[in-house]
């Protein structure tokens, strides 16, 4: 199984003022449950 799991570095959702982002627990806890069960993990990041 092949999985993307795509990041953000941005801190404000468009020019709406609402913030968004990421907590890294919200993405390691799911990519080593898919690393553990043999899943290929590509991780992308946006700018």
């Amino acid at each position: 199984m092949k999985i993307l799991m795509v990041l953000t570095s941005h801190n404000v959702l468009g020019n709406t003022g609402k913030p968004t982002g990421f907590w890294l627990e919200e993405f390691t806890a799911p990519y080593y449950v898919f690393t553990d069960t043999g899943a290929e993990v590509t991780v992308a990041h946006g700018l």
